[in-house]
């Protein structure tokens, strides 16, 4: 399988309509537009009854007071998973997502990602579906966010509320094929490209 994206390029930055979070011109991080990117996948294998679809950053910060001198928090600070989407039961004849496709819109069932630690998402809808990349300014690392498609020879028969710990429990010998395409972000005024 193949999955890309004309949003981006693969290993690029991310430009900020993608993000929860981008720099205001005070300096400060702001809401961002939080778009989901295109998406498109091809090579399924057969068999194929549904597929899931999440993005994932494997950079977020365990100690968020651990910062160095100049304030930020040092590249080499151990690191865990933080879950911005996850899509289960995506039916086997969608083979795109179009750019700024709503969070309820996507086919299939939106789980919980981790801008939310209850069972339910924020008022404004924050947690239930994508939510973008908003990684702490004072980070001296990249964030790499991970957009994945999983081709599933199953319906997965989900809760009513759902995380991706819980596909990732069902799905175990129902995968045909995984692809990946990824993207860097930052807010931090130091590692930022210019323009």
């Amino acid at each position: 399988m193949e999955l890309r994206s004309t949003s981006f390029d693969s290993y690029g930055f991310i430009p900020e309509r993608f993000a929860n979070g981008r720099m205001a011109p005070s300096g400060e991080t702001m809401k961002g537009e939080n778009l989901l990117p295109q998406l498109a996948w091809e090579g399924v294998p057969e068999g194929t009854k549904t597929f899931v679809l999440c993005c994932i950053d494997d950079d977020v910060p365990t100690g968020w007071n651990d910062r160095d001198l100049s304030g930020e928090i040092p590249a080499s600070q151990p690191r865990r998973r933080f879950v911005h989407w996850v899509q289960a039961n995506v039916p086997a004849d969608v083979r795109e997502v179009a750019e700024g496709t709503g969070r309820r819109d996507v086919p299939g069932a939106a789980g919980l990602n981790d801008y939310v630690s209850g069972d339910a998402p924020e008022a404004d809808g924050t947690g239930l579906g994508y939510d973008g990349p908003r990684p702490p300014f004072f980070d001296a690392r990249w964030h790499v966010y991970r957009w994945v498609v999983l081709a599933l020879d199953v319906e997965l028969a989900l809760p009513a509320v759902f995380r991706l710990a819980d596909v990732e429990a069902l799905v175990k010998g129902h995968v045909l094929g995984t692809a990946e395409v990824s993207g860097r972000y930052t807010l931090n005024p130091r590692l930022r490209p210019a323009g």
